[in-house]
């Protein structure tokens, strides 16, 4: 596995190829971050290919702020592609805490519940992100440069793939949640969320189609 503060200084290449190897990290939990920010990075291109256009000149200050937020949420997610890949660490370092007696085993415990609550906050950032992106990209759908929809929507899909990717690093930790109260919230969350950005996407999708068709 490689150091995971330099996974965002690989190529294309040698990421891909530590993703294929048989380290379990960097796994779906980054490449979902990845996606989001590969989302927000092309919503801050529409908003490059916008302003200084005379045709969107009424525009030109919501495609700042649509710039500005984007590189800004672009930022985030690769910090986070690196914070799941070191919340996957984590786990599996706390499993390995010695068990030998009663003081460690209730360490160990402790360590395991701690890393599986940080192992569904990570990505649980990474999908509220994603909903964040979600809705800059209506922006730039609605309003942005018109030779842009197809990478806009483009967008919308990372988004959503990148969404859809760390509710399902969340759910796949819930198990490790003692208190069924706890799971249940965390669960809602992931439902709600869902349905809001699939009614984005289906609003991408819709916004795209005059030029698209």
């Amino acid at each position: 596995m490689k150091q995971l503060s330099d996974l965002l200084d690989l190529s294309v290449n040698d990421f891909l190829q530590e993703l294929s190897s048989d380290s379990p990290a960097p796994g779906g939990g980054s490449v979902s971050a990845f996606a989001v920010a590969m989302a927000a990075s092309l919503a801050e291109m529409v908003a490059n290919l916008t302003l200084g256009r005379k045709k969107y000149a009424e525009v030109s200050a919501e495609m700042m702020e649509l710039q500005a937020l984007a590189a800004n949420y672009a930022l985030t997610a690769k910090d986070l592609v690196v914070l799941d890949s070191e919340a996957y660490r984590q786990v599996m370092q706390a499993y390995q805490l010695p068990k030998e007696t009663a003081a460690e085993k209730n360490a160990r415990r402790a360590a395991i519940l701690a890393a599986t609550r940080n192992a569904i906050e990570v990505p649980k950032q990474t999908a509220s992100l994603a909903y964040e992106v979600m809705k800059l990209v209506q922006v730039a759908l609605a309003k942005g440069n018109r030779n842009t929809a197809s990478d806009g929507l483009v967008a919308s899909y990372l988004a959503l793939a990148g969404c859809k990717g760390a509710i399902a690093n969340i759910r796949i930790n819930l198990t490790g949640l003692k208190e069924a109260g706890e799971a249940a919230e965390y669960d809602l969350f992931c439902q709600d969320l869902l349905l809001n950005m699939e009614a984005l996407a289906l609003q991408a999708e819709i916004l795209a189609k005059p030029t698209l068709g």
